[in-house]
């Protein structure tokens, strides 16, 4: 029997301070399946996510063939690893693919220079252009410049040839997702079921949208192909999953069709069947808002409700070539929604795209808050390759001033055969253009993390629930307090100073600049708790570090908004008042799934939270006060320790944790036990009062 070919795929994924890009490989799952079924039984295919796996592997059995996923989260890694395996194993094949590479001359020439030890790239589409690529490797027997000086034509693939860059006519698209195979069901994913790594599964590819920051925006992707047929692979995974609580979906537009809802409720019957998923990671529809909430609504809290806007600003969508939805139609779609004040409702803007301002970023801000959602994701503008934002055309046109970032966990020190090496990722992104000066750029970060902390998760709802029964301006309150962000605490003061501070080190002029600072300093970067995520640090300083500045500023914020309108009486300032200690004994030490409080108010607070906060106080004000008792039940116990497995207890990870997941999985349980008016429920415990905490 002859022997079989060894071929390794790898999407790697930094693990330096934590699991960087933390979701399967799906992308390279899907080439390999179908190399498999195209060319049955002559390989040996093993993918690969974790560096160290890598090496451990490459240390047993050299591969005929190394294909490498590529990213912007992960070129460098995985360039390092073609550098040391030409060095030692120079007859072993290097195959890249994937979005970061560019489709302009220069994006493609720049690549090269850069990047010269890759025998082919696959540009686009990478299932059957692997195929056409290995069959053309076996007639040369897997010599490479004999393939390239030959007539064998390769389709989506660029290549190197006598210093000129051959450039090989591209496949039409795969019209029906339904015929390639799956890499679960057939096995090449179950290493991956670690409790870390998030699975993902795709049911459409492309987008009919022309945004010029996306990749996905070139003609080549506008035509969407479907895949229908996914209860078989969500099964699978489902009886694998273990302790992970998420699935991602890779859609563009998950839910704007109308083949959408069908698989909502194929995926519905397996959250039925098996508890799974809780959180779906997914993009949502650009339109059809009212189809999109209604898959929301079939997935039983999972999804959030709504989609990306990057602007509300009508100038800013026209010069990046976007068409949303309207205000009113997102808001009465929101409004439809069965559920839509207890579970999180989604968007994302992005800051400093072409005609941005501090003036229209703040509006668009307030835009989202003002129309209840509550997780208003915001980005920085990334210049991606293969994107129209980042030609010279582009860039001339708005203004546009960039720098370069080190990607947040995106860096680490590895090992392979016994050599060392320091691989760091980097990203260009766009502090200003032509209409926001850089000192605006980082007014509107400060604001975005204000934003994040008060308003995002609905961490404080209890004070948003009460600013919609009064007809109040949760939106105002945010910014009263952000307007006094540095002047009645220390803690606040330092908090804002080091995220600015942090906004503008965290920043280098050239790429080059970047990895030779950060590969010197690469040991204090590897054990610097606080990670590099300036947002995620933020945030989890505000939550874990001075949350009781943030209750102070934030309650002091409403009572003075409460004043103006003329609506702080006895019974709100009471209200008010007992409002924050609830809040906080839900959310203090909010890890700690041991801790647990206990407290009297006059409310009642537990009908109250059955009415999202979106109450008259004085119609819920009690007789005779009532104990409360918060701690973690176990299934929050669980979330938590599932969260912790995925991304660490460092501060880094915790911040991340925050980042990512939803706070009605964290939040303490309220339980009353003892009211005097009501002795059936229980004895009388000892009382002790939130600011023991």
């Amino acid at each position: 029997m002859p022997t079989k070919t060894n071929i390794y795929f790898a999407d790697l994924s930094h693990t330096g301070t934590i699991v960087s890009a933390n979701f399967f490989p799906l992308a390279i799952g899907y080439v390999a399946a179908n190399l498999n079924a195209e060319i049955p039984g002559q390989f040996e295919i093993e993918l690969f996510k974790y560096p160290n796996d890598l090496s451990s592997a490459l240390s047993r059995q050299v591969p005929r063939v190394m294909g490498f996923s590529n990213y912007s989260w992960n070129i460098n890694l995985s360039y390092e690893y073609v550098k040391q395996i030409k060095r030692r194993f120079p007859e072993t094949v290097i195959v890249m693919g994937g979005p970061n590479y560019g489709l302009t001359q220069d994006e493609i020439e720049g690549f090269w220079s850069k990047y010269p030890l890759i025998d082919f790239y696959i540009v686009f589409e990478g299932e059957i252009a692997m195929v056409e690529l290995v069959r053309g490797l076996q007639s040369v027997n897997y010599n490479v410049d004999e393939l390239k000086r030959g007539t064998t034509q390769l389709p989506n693939c660029h290549y190197k040839f006598e210093n000129t860059i051959v450039q090989e006519e591209p496949l039409p698209r795969i019209g029906d997702l339904n015929n390639l195979p799956s890499p679960y069901i057939g096995g090449l994913m179950d290493k991956f079921f670690d409790g870390i790594l998030i699975p993902m599964i795709s049911t459409t590819r492309g987008c009919p949208f022309k945004c010029t920051f996306c990749s996905e925006g070139h003609s080549y992707y506008s035509k969407v192909s479907k895949r229908h047929n996914l209860s078989d692979e969500l099964a699978y995974i489902a009886d694998r999953v273990g302790s992970m609580t998420d699935l991602c979906l890779t859609d563009a537009n998950w839910g704007m069709f109308k083949e959408d809802i069908d698989k909502a409720t194929a995926l519905a019957e397996i959250q039925s069947n098996y508890g799974w998923p809780k959180k779906l990671v997914v993009s949502s529809g650009k339109n059809q808002k009212e189809r999109v909430m209604k898959v929301a609504s079939l997935l039983n809290g999972a999804m959030f409700a709504g989609g990306a806007m990057q602007s509300t600003d009508p100038n800013i969508l026209k010069n990046i070539k976007r068409s949303n939805i309207s205000l009113e139609e997102l808001g009465s779609a929101k409004d439809e929604d069965q559920s839509t004040d207890d579970v999180d409702s989604y968007t994302e803007l992005i800051l400093a795209l072409p005609g941005d301002s501090a003036q229209a970023h703040s509006k668009s801000l307030r835009d989202m808050v003002e129309i209840g959602v509550n997780r208003v994701r915001m980005y920085q503008l990334i210049m991606l390759r293969q994107t129209e934002m980042n030609t010279k055309e582009s860039r001339d046109k708005y203004g546009l001033k960039t720098k370069f970032r080190l990607m947040p966990r995106s860096f680490g020190k590895y090992e392979f055969l016994d050599e060392k090496f320091t691989a760091v990722e980097f990203e260009e992104i766009c502090v200003g253009n032509n209409t926001m000066s850089f000192e605006e750029y980082l007014d509107c970060r400060e604001m975005d993390l204000t934003v994040e902390i008060l308003n995002n998760g609905r961490l404080f709802h209890e004070l948003s629930g009460l600013c919609k029964k009064l007809n109040l301006s949760w939106f105002n309150i945010i910014l009263r307090f952000h307007n006094r962000r540095r002047t009645t605490s220390t803690g606040l003061t330092k908090l804002y100073d080091d995220f600015r501070s942090d906004s503008v080190t965290g920043i280098w002029e050239t790429r080059d600049e970047l990895e030779t600072s950060v590969k010197k300093q690469i040991d204090e970067y590897l054990s610097k708790d606080e990670g590099t995520n300036e947002m995620a640090n933020g945030k989890a300083t505000a939550i874990f570090k001075i949350f009781e500045d943030v209750h102070d500023l934030l309650f002091d914020a409403m009572e003075k908004e409460l004043q103006k309108h003329g609506l702080l009486d006895e019974v709100m300032a009471l209200y008010l008042k007992e409002t924050k200690a609830f809040s906080k004994a839900r959310k203090t030490n909010l890890m700690d799934t041991v801790a647990s409080y206990e407290i009297s108010f006059n409310f009642d607070f537990k009908a109250i939270m059955q009415k999202n906060f979106i109450v008259e106080p004085g119609l819920y004000k009690l007789d005779q006060p009532a104990t409360y008792f918060f701690k973690h039940d176990q299934a929050k116990i669980n979330s938590i320790n599932s969260y912790l497995k995925q991304y660490g207890d460092s501060f880094d990870g915790l911040g991340r944790i925050l980042m990512r997941a939803q706070y009605a999985h964290l939040i303490r349980e309220t339980e009353v036990y003892f009211s005097t008016n009501n002795s059936d429920l229980g004895a009388n415990p000892d009382k002790s009062h939130i600011s023991s905490v």
